[in-house]
Parts: structure tokens; C-alpha cells; sequence
């Protein structure tokens, strides 16, 4: 059969593609049309059925009570230490902080392992102009000595909290797993490699704690799985990793309840986070990097307690990182560097990794598919190249509307109560109602465009120009992207190798071409299917639009079985005013309205579940809604204010930051002019951190001055800036560490973190431009204990991040 012309529509009762003749195959009559419906009705069901089983087979581990086996790992056990930790925030140089360190050197110790605290200085280079942030870190180390190492395992979290935060996920979840896989470690026969657990401090300010052990890291082979959470519950999944990685993810591979993806780690340098992995990856370790990220509403909040934590996920972090750190001990840890570099994603039943080298040959591969599929409909005068291209651009504009709109009902609930999303990642405590509008609107509006263009467009045409799109995709991402398409490669390959198969089947084979299409949607609803619903991990934004991404991208793989479920009458039944009736080969097709119910009815119950999240999320409902505000006072001015780095969202909050964001520099000067929120506040008595002079000498034009910075007011966390136009710094250290300088490029200054009573000491090395060097001090606290009274608001609130700060400036 030779192809008609291009751009015309192939001749009346034709093969016309994948509708309710499934790919172009005539049904030969109503009855068959019926078992046709009927058998694309079944494959949509299994599809579903098929999804919901991988997913519910990817949830966390039930969690082992305290009285398992001693060689286990127990949530039980686990969860003890965290309630002892995240029984208040252990911010440095606090109380907590120091019982905390003490606590975790003596349950080690006490366990046999040969227990040290490093203390040192943490420092964290901004990556160009802006304040050096500086800590004096005091990390727990504990070794347990390999009988004959080839290498170093190390289980790695951070202790340290966020002012505010009981941390009882970030990093509660992390240290307790540590600590219960080093339990069980202890007791096992000795390790061939050496075993080190590391508890590191400062993290929350800049990495410091991790930067200050992995400078002082001895030569050798080292592999560090780091644990971190940004959120109180999900699965546990791995999310970084080194490269090359085939080892670690083959022992990976074999640990209970591992999950990994590499799309991850792309998704991740997308988002405001950071982990102790990166100062460990700089200093060439090797490592995977673990966490858990739902329930984020609570995360760097006064509700990261553990009540909100999901002992499931502490489980199932835990039980995967002993059976991991097991196999690593006793590996030759010499061939990780002779590893390959691999991508992974996580199936039901354990991960499956590939070769990066053969990322982009599967996406070729399932484009030649693709290809050959149109090549093979066109030969049967099913499509033709421009209606196919034009299929391509309308499952282009299907997936972008789809993002849109899913992601602006969830905009469009935030406008219409800001209060209810979180300050830290603007989540609401209840995401579940917005998260399925979210599902619904993408597949509403692929559904919506199908159903508005199948008729002219003919369905051949939008599904084959779909899958074309979706190929031309894997090529991309694996071009620009390496290691982000494992998730969508297998399921658009086998998708593809289906509908080659059903157009290579005769027309009058309409069952099995319906089901070589539904064979080739297996691995979408094993791999996709989880996808959705798992990707909200990361939040209704970004996670949003992944998850509505992959919804989105189903549905467009799903359009050849729809296409069976909504049959396209023949051009003669598609006249103005013609009755839906069967076609002249015996499809009753439904009619206009008919198809148009069905999306639209997707679309309202999107509608729907917004308003349901809006009233489970309304004000009363739920958890106590949060607030950021600080109190800074300028103690050479005399003036004071409440701040915020969130915008105000609430009638309170704009009733305490009455005035438009400005770069409070004097008040808040480690915020290198960021412009904040802010309004009056009363002034405090409160006395102003004070620079005593050890030295001063100048020498050959320079002068070396040596300053001792204390608080009067016992402030854990001490400043100083020097004002660039009076002098310039050539070089600088603070508590003995030497600090990076700029020169002559403008101001220098840096944040301590963790000073001890007698405050620290700072050595400048000057070139003195004016009669006196201009320099300005801070201290703070981190609670609003010390501020003025701030009026409640009605319902009640928890302050996320409070601090106190008082300046003043100085000159010498």
C-alpha cells in the first residue's frame, strides 16, 4: 500500500490509528467494539492495580520494637536516643549541645568503641563577597579497628540543630540510626576494615563541623553514608552518590529496604540544601548519601520533635545503613575507584542500576522505536509527517498545561490562606488533598487535550507524536542531564517496543495490538507509578511538579488503551448534528459531551481536594502555624527591630513587620545586605558585645591588631566586620584559624558560632586607609527570651529560628 499525500488526512475507513479499532485496527463490528472497550477498560485497571502494588511495595519497614534480636537493628532501641536528644535544640555552645556531645561520646564508649571528641575550627568560605562563617565544632569520633583495612567505613550525622528545633528528624533520625548500627556492630566478630562513627557538629551553620574533620582526614581509602533528614518520615532513599559508584551501589543493592535514584541528585543541586556529603566528597571520600524528606512542614521547626517522626523511617534508614555498613566491612574498599559509574532507580522488589555508557543507547533506542512506529502507521496511511509533528507539539503543550496548572492550584490555595505553608519549605502539615489535585490536574489536562484535538488531530497521530516526543526527552536528558532519565528510559523504551509491535500487527488483530500496547505499559506502572506519589517527598513545589510530571507523562503512554476506551467514529458520523451512533464498521463511539465529562470531571474533583486542603489546612485545624521573627537591636543608635527572612503572610505578622524589606546592614550585617522584612521594636536594656585590645603594632605601614571579642551578655555566637573604606584586610584569623580575606575588594567580616564565655580571639593584619579602623560587633542568642514582649497572635504560633542580636560599633 503506497502512503497518500502529506498534510491530507488518510481516505475514509482507513487504518486512522489508535482509537476505539486500537491502533487503526477495525473492530468488525459493535460487539467487537464492545470487547475492545472492555479489554482496554481491563488494562487500565491492571495498570492501576499494578501501580498501587509497587507503590505500597516501596513503603517504609514496619518498625522492630526494643526487644529484637541484639543483632537487628531496632526502631525501639533507636528511638530512645532520639528522645533523649530532641528533647531541646542543640544549638552550639548551648547547654543541650554539650550534654548532647557527652551523651553520645558515653554510649559509644560505652559499647567498646575507642571514643575522642575533635575539637577544632569549622570554617565555611561564602564563594565570594558576604561573611566567613566560623565555628568552634567539637565532632565525635569513635573508631571500631579493622583486624586487617583496606580503607575506612564511616557512618556519618550531625548532632547539632538549628536554633529552635529539638532536631529530632534533622538529624535526631541520623545520629540514632548511627548509633544503634554501632551497638550492633560492636557486637559482631571484628571487622576486616576499619569501622569509624562520626557525629559532626555545625552543620546547620555551613557544613563546619565536616569541613574541620575531613581537613584533618589521614591518606587512604575512606567511605562515608551519611544520614540527614529534611523532613520527619517517607522512605529513606539514597540521593548522592560518588562517582565511580558500581561498588557501592552492588552492596548497596544487597541491603534491606535500600532505595536510590539518581534523578536525585539532580533534583537536589535544584533545591536551597546542603549536607556534611559535599566537605566529605571534597576531600575525596567515597560515599552515599542518605534521607528522609516527607512531613517537611515540620522540618527546622519546633515541631521536629519525636512525636512528629516516623519510626518506620527510622527503621528502615537504620536497618539499611548496618546491613550496609556490614558488607563494606568487610570488602576490599581498594577497588571502589576501579568501580564504573552507574545510574540507578529503585524498583519494588530492589534497585536496578546500569551503566551510565548505556543511558543514552536506550534513549536512541526507544527514539528508533518511536521512529519506526510512525514510519509504519504512515505506510498504512494511519498518519501522516506533519499530523504526527503536530501530535508532538500537542503532547508538548499537554505536558507544560500540565505542570501549569497542577502547580497553580496549589498557588492558588496558598493566596488564598499563605498562613497554612511552613516557613522553612512552605508546606502545609496536611499536603495530602493537595498532592492528589495535583495528580488529577495533570491527567485532567492531558485527558482534556486529547479529547479536544483527537478528532482533528486524529488519535494516531497524538499518540505516536507523543511517544516521539517522550524519546526525544531521554536524548535530551541524557545529553545534558547524565544519570537523570533512569526512571523514564525503560518505561518510554518498553512503551515504544509495544507500539511498534501493535503496528506491525494486521488491523483486524484489534485484541492483540490492544494488548501489545498494555504489555509494553508494565514497566511505566512499576517505575512511573510509584514515581507520583513518592516524588511529593520533596514538597508540593518542586516535588509537585515532578510528581505531576510523571502523572503527566503516564497518561500521554496511557493514550493508546484510552483510545480503545473512546472510540473516534468515522468522518461520517462527524458531521454537524449527526447522532452518535455506531460507525460504518460497527464502533459506537461516545459522543461530544460524553468524552468531555470525563476530563472535565477529572478536572473538578482537582478543584475539589484543593477546597478539601484548604479546609483540613484552614487555621484551628491543625498544628500551631509558624512565624519567623527576630529581635536586632542597635545599641550605637538606640534603635531596634523586629526582622524576618520570611515575607509576612499573616494579619499578624504584618502588624509586627509594618515596613517594606530592606537590607538592614547595621542591625544585621552577617545578612550581607539580603533586603528582610522588618518593623519597629521597643529598645531592650541589653549590653553590646565588646572588643578588648590584646596587641596593636604597626610595622612598615601595617598594622597587626589583635582584639578579643566577648559578650557580656553570654552570647554563644559573636561578629566583627571591618568597614572597607577605613582599612583593608590582608590577612585575618579568628580562635587561631586562619580566614580567607578578599583584599582590597571591599569589606571583610565573619560569624563565630559555639565562642566559648571568654569570648575568642581575632588577629588582623591591616593596611589603615582613615585615622582609625571602623569596625562593627554582634552577638546573638537564639531565643526571644531577651526581647521585649511581642503581643501573641489569636490562635497561637511556634517561632521558627528566634534570635536576639545585639550591634554596636567601634572604632580603633
Amino acid at each position: 500500500m503506497t502512503a497518500g499525500p502529506e498534510g491530507r488526512d488518510p481516505p475514509r475507513g482507513t487504518d486512522t490509528g489508535v482509537d476505539a479499532r486500537v491502533g487503526g485496527a477495525a473492530t468488525g463490528g459493535a460487539q467487537a467494539g464492545g470487547a475492545t472497550r472492555a479489554l482496554a477498560g481491563a488494562i487500565l485497571v491492571a495498570v492501576v492495580v499494578v501501580a498501587f502494588l509497587s507503590t505500597v511495595a516501596l513503603l517504609p519497614m514496619a518498625p522492630r520494637p526494643a526487644y529484637a534480636p541484639a543483632d537487628t537493628f531496632s526502631a525501639g532501641r533507636a528511638g530512645v536516643h532520639i528522645d533523649r536528644l530532641a528533647a531541646s535544640p542543640r544549638t552550639p555552645g548551648s547547654a543541650a549541645h554539650a550534654q548532647a556531645r557527652a551523651y553520645l561520646a558515653g554510649e559509644l564508649a560505652g559499647w567498646g568503641w575507642r571514643t575522642e571528641v575533635q575539637d577544632a575550627v569549622g570554617l565555611a568560605e561564602p564563594g565570594g563577597p558576604g561573611t566567613v562563617r566560623v565555628a568552634a565544632v567539637a565532632n565525635v569520633v569513635a573508631t571500631l579497628p579493622g583486624a586487617d583495612p583496606t580503607g575506612t567505613v564511616i557512618l556519618a550525622a550531625h548532632y547539632d540543630t538549628v536554633p529552635g528545633s529539638p532536631g529530632a528528624g534533622d538529624d535526631g533520625i541520623g545520629v540514632a540510626a548511627v548509633l544503634e548500627a554501632a551497638r550492633a556492630l560492636a557486637a559482631d566478630d571484628p571487622p576486616r576494615n576499619d569501622v569509624v562513627v562520626l557525629l559532626t557538629d555545625g552543620e546547620e551553620a555551613g557544613l563546619l563541623g565536616a569541613e574541620a574533620f575531613a581537613r584533618g582526614v589521614a591518606p587512604g581509602t575512606a567511605v562515608v553514608l551519611n544520614h540527614e533528614a529534611r523532613g520527619a518520615g517517607g522512605a529513606p532513599a539514597t540521593f548522592r552518590t560518588t562517582s565511580p559508584n558500581g561498588v557501592l551501589l552492588s552492596a548497596l543493592s544487597a541491603a534491606p529496604g535500600a532505595a536510590a535514584e539518581s534523578l536525585g541528585e539532580a533534583a537536589f543541586a535544584l533545591l536551597p540544601n546542603n549536607t556534611d556529603f559535599t566537605a566529605f566528597t571534597a576531600a575525596g571520600m567515597h560515599g552515599l548519601d542518605t534521607a528522609i524528606a516527607a512531613g517537611s512542614a515540620v522540618y527546622h521547626s519546633p515541631l521536629d520533635d519525636a512525636a512528629h517522626l516516623s519510626p518506620a523511617s527510622l527503621q528502615q534508614i537504620g536497618e539499611t545503613s548496618l546491613a550496609l555498613a556490614r558488607d563494606l566491612a568487610r570488602r576490599d574498599l581498594a577497588s571502589l575507584p576501579d568501580g564504573d559509574a552507574r545510574t540507578v532507580t529503585t524498583l519494588p522488589w530492589g534497585l536496578l542500576h546500569l551503566p551510565v555508557a548505556q543511558e543514552l543507547p536506550l534513549a536512541l533506542a526507544a527514539l528508533v522505536l518511536a521512529l519506526a512506529q510512525v514510519t509504519l502507521l504512515r505506510r498504512r496511511r494511519a498518519l501522516t509527517l506533519p499530523r504526527a509533528a503536530l501530535g508532538s507539539v500537542a503532547a508538548l503543550v499537554a505536558v507544560v498545561a500540565a505542570l501549569g496548572v497542577a502547580y497553580g492550584l496549589w498557588k492558588a490555595a496558598v493566596l488564598v490562606d499563605p498562613g497554612q505553608a511552613s516557613v522553612v519549605v512552605g508546606e502545609p502539615y496536611r499536603p495530602w488533598p493537595y498532592q492528589v489535585a495535583m495528580v488529577l490536574a495533570a491527567l485532567g489536562v492531558v485527558l482534556a487535550l486529547y479529547t479536544l484535538l483527537r478528532r482533528s488531530l486524529r488519535p494516531a497521530a497524538f499518540t505516536a507524536g507523543a511517544l516521539l516526543l517522550l524519546a526525544l526527552l531521554l536524548v535530551v536528558l541524557a545529553v545534558a542531564v547524565p544519570g537523570a532519565s533512569p526512571a523514564l528510559v525503560l518505561p518510554v523504551l518498553a512503551a515504544a517496543l509495544g507500539a511498534v509491535v501493535a503496528a506491525v500487527l494486521p488491523p483486524r488483530r484489534a485484541a492483540l495490538r490492544l494488548a501489545a500496547h498494555g504489555a509494553g505499559l508494565v514497566p511505566a506502572a512499576v517505575m512511573l507509578g510509584p514515581g507520583i506519589p513518592t516524588a511529593f517527598d520533596t514538597g508540593l513545589a518542586f516535588g509537585g511538579l515532578m510528581s505531576a510530571f510523571f502523572a503527566a507523562v503516564l497518561a500521554l503512554l496511557l493514550l493508546p488503551v484510552i483510545g480503545g476506551l473512546w472510540p473516534v467514529p468515522d468522518r461520517a458520523q462527524e458531521r454537524p448534528g449527526a447522532p452518535d451512533e455506531p460507525t460504518a464498521r460497527g464502533a459506537t463511539g461516545p459522543g461530544r459531551w460524553q468524552t468531555a465529562a470525563v476530563p472535565g470531571a477529572v478536572l473538578a474533583l482537582a478543584a475539589a481536594s484543593t477546597a478539601v486542603g484548604l479546609l483540613l489546612n484552614r487555621e484551628g485545624s491543625t498544628e500551631l502555624r509558624q512565624e519567623q521573627v527576630t529581635y536586632a537591636l542597635e545599641a550605637d543608635t538606640g534603635q531596634a527591630y523586629w526582622a524576618s527572612w520570611a515575607a509576612p503572610r499573616t494579619p499578624w505578622a504584618r502588624s509586627v513587620l509594618t515596613e517594606r524589606p530592606a537590607a538592614l546592614e547595621h542591625a544585621l550585617p552577617w545578612l550581607d545586605g539580603v533586603p528582610v522584612a522588618h518593623g519597629p521594636a521597643p529598645v531592650a536594656d541589653l549590653a553590646a558585645p565588646a572588643a578588648q585590645v590584646v596587641q596593636d603594632v604597626t610595622s612598615d605601614g601595617r598594622r597587626e591588631l589583635t582584639l578579643r571579642l566577648v559578650s557580656p551578655r553570654g552570647a554563644p555566637t559573636l561578629g566583627l566586620w571591618v568597614d572597607g573604606a577605613s582599612a583593608t584586610v590582608r590577612a585575618a584569623s579568628v580562635a587561631g584559624r586562619e580566614l580567607p580575606v578578599r583584599g582590597s575588594q571591599g569589606d571583610f567580616g565573619f560569624l563565630f558560632r559555639g565562642a566559648p564565655a571568654e569570648g575568642i580571639e581575632v588577629r588582623l593584619d591591616l593596611d589603615q586607609r582613615a585615622d582609625a579602623v571602623a569596625l562593627r560587633l554582634a552577638d546573638l542568642t537564639h531565643d526571644l527570651s531577651a526581647a521585649p514582649a511581642l503581643a501573641p497572635p489569636p490562635h497561637g504560633r511556634v517561632l521558627v529560628a528566634p534570635e536576639v542580636s545585639v550591634t554596636t560599633a567601634l572604632r580603633y
